[in-house]
C-alpha cells in the first residue's frame, strides 16, 4: 500500500517551517531541531518519547568516534540515521558524503540530511557520492508538492517497504539512463529509419536532424524520471464496513489467510491473494495482518481460486517484481470480485499472540461476524 501523507499533515508540517521561518532563529540547529524536524518526524509516525528516535547516535570509524543526530530505530533495529543543520545553512555535497559515509560504515541503508527548509534521502546501497544516493530532495516550502517523497521516510513507510520499492524503481531508471547514452547513435538511427518509412524520401537531412533531437530527448525524459522520486498511488481508498453490515450476505466458509503489514500492498494492487496452499472453494476471503495491526482487517468475496501451480510460469496478471523466489509448487491465487474488498471497521483483534493464525485457515461468515476476538474464528464453541 503506497503511504500518502493527508492534508492534515501536510498542514502541520508547512506551518512549522512558516513559523520557524519568519523568527530570528534561523542560525540555530538546536532551534531548527526542536521547533521543525521534531514535529515533523512525529507527524511522519515516529514515536519521540519511546526508543524509536534516539539523539547523539555513535558512529565509530577506526579509533575515532562521530556522531549522528539523530537514528531512527524500527523493531529495536536502526533503519534511519539523520543529519540536521540549521534553518539557515546549505546542504552540501560534503554535508551529503558525510552522512552517507556514516550510513554506510554502520549498515543503515536510508539517510537524511535536513535543514527544515529541504530534505535530502539518501540510499547507502546505491554507491558512494550524493548523486548516485540522491532518493529524493524535498522542499519543505513548497508543501504539498513533493509530499510524497517526504511520506518515503515516515513510520508506515518503513512498515510497508514503500521506499525500498521507490529505491529499486530508481535505480532500474538509472540503469536504462545510462544504456540509452550509450547507444544513443543507435537509437538516432532507428529513429530514421522509421520517419523514412513513413514521410519518403526528398527531406532526408531534416530526418536526420529530427532523429537525433528525439533521441536526445528520450535520454533527456528518461533522466528527468531520476530526479526526486514521485510515489504514485496505486490503491483506491479503503471501503470500510462493520462486521454486523456483513449480515445481508449469504452464509458460507471463509478462508482466513495471514499477512505482515506490508502484505495489504500485493491485496489490494491485484484485488487478489497468493501464494496459498488450500484445498478447497470458499466464497469468503479475509486476512489477518500482523504487527502492528495485529488483526484480522480485510474481507471480501471469492471470485475465483487458480489451479495449483506448477512452475512460475503458470503465474499470471502479477509483476515479475512482485514474485520473489519462493516456491510456489502446489500453491493458489485467490481472486476477488471487483468492489467486494473492504476494510473492517472494528479490525477483529488478536488477544493470544501465541496463537496468531500461520493461515491459511477456515472459519464461517457467522463466525467473522460475531467474533470479539481472532482466536474465536479458528477455536470451536
Amino acid at each position: 500500500m503506497s503511504v500518502i501523507l493527508s492534508d492534515s499533515k501536510i498542514e502541520k508540517i508547512t506551518n512549522y517551517v512558516n513559523s520557524f521561518s519568519q523568527s530570528d532563529f534561523g542560525s540555530s540547529e538546536a532551534n531548527t531541531k526542536k521547533k521543525i524536524i521534531e514535529p515533523m518526524l512525529k507527524t511522519l509516525g515516529w514515536d519521540l518519547e519511546g526508543n524509536e528516535v534516539r539523539l547523539e547516535y555513535k558512529i565509530s570509524i577506526g579509533t575515532s568516534s562521530n556522531y549522528v543526530d539523530y537514528a531512527i530505530f524500527l523493531e529495536g533495529k536502526p533503519l534511519i540515521l539523520l543529519e540536521a543543520k540549521s534553518f539557515d545553512s546549505s546542504l552540501s555535497t560534503d554535508y551529503s558524503s558525510q552522512i552517507i559515509s556514516y550510513g554506510r560504515v554502520d549498515g543503515i541503508r536510508w539517510v537524511v540530511l535536513t535543514n527544515g527548509k529541504t530534505v535530502k534521502i539518501f540510499d547507502t546501497e546505491a554507491g558512494k557520492s550524493e548523486k548516485e544516493c540522491i532518493v529524493s530532495e524535498i522542499s519543505l516550502q513548497d508543501l504539498p508538492k513533493g509530499s510524497a517523497e517526504l511520506s518515503l521516510i515516515s513510520r508506515a513507510s518503513i512498515l510497508t517497504g514503500e521506499i525500498e520499492s521507490a529505491a529499486k524503481r530508481l535505480a532500474t531508471t538509472k540503469k536504462a539512463v545510462t544504456a540509452l547514452i550509450l547507444k544513443k547513435e543507435e537509437i538516432a538511427q532507428e529513429f530514421e529509419k522509421i520517419l523514412l518509412k513513413i514521410t519518403g524520401q526528398g527531406i532526408e537531412n531534416r530526418i536526420e536532424t529530427i532523429s537525433t533531437r528525439l533521441a536526445d530527448l528520450a535520454v533527456q525524459l528518461f533522466e528527468n524520471e531520476t530526479e526526486p522520486t514521485t510515489i504514485q498511488r496505486v490503491d483506491k481508498a479503503d471501503q470500510i464496513v462493520s462486521q454486523n453490515e456483513l449480515v445481508s450476505k449469504p452464509p458460507g466458509d471463509v478462508v482466513l489467510c495471514s499477512s505482515k503489514f506490508e502484505g495489504v500492498e500485493f491485496l489490494k494492487k491485484y484485488n487478489a491473494w497468493g501464494f496459498v496452499k488450500i484445498n478447497r472453494q470458499v466464497p469468503y476471503f479475509a486476512l489477518y495482518v500482523g504487527s502492528p495491526e495485529s488483526a484480522v482487517l480485510y474481507f471480501g468475496e471469492v471470485e475465483s481460486i487458480t489451479q495449483p501451480i506448477t512452475s512460475k510460469a503458470d503465474i499470471q496478471s502479477i509483476e515479475e517484481n512482485d514474485l520473489d523466489n519462493q516456491d510456489y509448487s502446489g500453491k493458489r491465487v485467490i481472486h476477488l470480485k471487483q468492489g467486494t474488498l473492504v476494510k473492517l471497521r472494528n479490525p477483529i483483534p488478536l488477544k493470544d499472540k501465541k496463537l496468531a493464525p500461520r493461515g491459511p485457515m477456515y472459519t464461517t461468515l457467522e463466525k467473522l461476524i460475531h467474533a470479539n476476538h481472532t482466536e474465536e474464528l479458528y477455536k470451536s464453541r
